[in-house]
């Protein structure tokens, strides 16, 4: 549960965890309180504390308010990305991967359900729950057949468990694929898709029409998505620096709208 409250007179986000020993929820207050990074919410406190109306400890995070909306609910009023949302939100996201990069921090379950368009006008990445630390002890079985993901946005090296292989580059297919509904307004591999597995199948196997967006006078923006969800890894950006230095290379090409 998730409430908004009052903290020492600020504005707080109050999450309240029922499973006080859950490892994931453990793990993302560890990295989400080392990190320290523009544009994710810093945690203010945690701790346990005894709930009498279930008689048992909870887990609670005091969190940083962002006053906005999440992407998804903003997607869900009818709105879409033009050529200059687009590429501010997705410069911000790519500066976030950079940082998170440097300190070996996955986050794995980028999609518009965490991101937050914040009445500032900046963007917020959120939710660390399926975040790998690359330095530290897996929390997935080895042999387990599929890894944690959301489907539609894990690349096929996430959802089939395959823990060597995923790297920064797991991150910016999310972020590709985030960036493309928001200027459509369709997940194109869960368009269509009936059930979980057919969306892994159209992940693996579709290759979503290019985008068609005004001011992108070369398609260069569209070729860069189309590089962000590209199947194989080594056809993405190596590195989030890389995939920040070939945006900016591309942005004088561009006629964005104010």
């Amino acid at each position: 549960m998730v409430y908004k409250a009052t903290y020492d007179d600020k504005t707080i986000a109050l999450k309240i965890i029922s499973d006080a020993s859950d490892p994931r929820v453990l793990q993302e207050i560890d990295v989400v309180k080392n990190i320290k990074i523009n544009n994710i919410p810093n945690i203010i406190e945690s701790g346990k504390a005894y709930d009498a109306s279930i008689n048992e400890y909870v887990l609670y995070i005091i969190e940083e308010y962002i006053e906005g909306i999440s992407l998804r609910d903003w997607l869900n009023s009818g709105n879409r990305f033009n050529l200059s949302m687009a590429y501010g939100v997705l410069s911000t996201l790519i500066d976030i991967e950079v940082e998170l990069e440097i300190r070996g921090i996955l986050h794995r379950d980028i999609n518009p359900n965490n991101i937050i368009l914040a009445n500032s006008g900046e963007t917020y990445l959120i939710d660390f729950g399926l975040a790998k630390d690359l330095n530290g002890t897996s929390l997935t079985v080895t042999a387990a057949t599929y890894g944690p993901f959301t489907p539609g946005y894990a690349p096929q090296e996430q959802f089939a468990n395959m823990k060597n292989s995923q790297d920064v580059r797991t991150d910016l297919f999310q972020i590709g694929v985030t960036i493309y509904e928001a200027c459509t307004g369709n997940n194109p591999f869960v368009k269509k898709s009936a059930q979980i597995l057919d969306v892994l199948t159209q992940t693996v196997n579709y290759n979503p029409p290019p985008l068609s967006l005004s001011g992108d006078r070369h398609g260069l923006f569209s070729q860069y998505i189309s590089m962000m969800m590209a199947k194989s890894q080594s056809q993405r950006p190596n590195t989030a620096y890389d995939a920040k230095r070939y945006l900016e290379a591309i942005k004088t090409s561009l006629e964005m709208e104010e």
